[in-house]
């Protein structure tokens, strides 16, 4: 069978134990992710402020999604706390 060029293959690993790994020494001290702003999906480029006047409920059902987990303290500051279906005080 011929390997095809994204096969699986063994790679050489240097005995240095103390070979860095990770982004290195000249890495950006900040991350590029913003909270307050969407970067996927529909609305991608959206800020939360603008989709709150726009389409609150999408926000909503973000919030309570896992891929909204990284955004739900800005949909909370700007909608206020949206009681989970858990929430027994209600």
């Amino acid at each position: 069978m011929d390997r095809q060029p994204d096969d699986t293959q063994a790679f050489h690993i240097d005995e240095d134990q103390k070979q860095p790994v990770g982004p290195g020494f000249d890495a950006p001290a900040t991350a590029s992710f913003d909270p307050t702003r969407l970067d996927f999906g529909h609305y991608a480029g959206s800020s939360i402020e603008e989709l709150a006047s726009v389409d609150p409920e999408y926000l909503r059902w973000l919030e309570r999604h896992p891929s909204g987990a990284r955004y739900r303290s800005e949909i909370h500051r700007v909608l206020g706390a949206v009681p989970y279906s858990t929430d027994w005080r209600r």
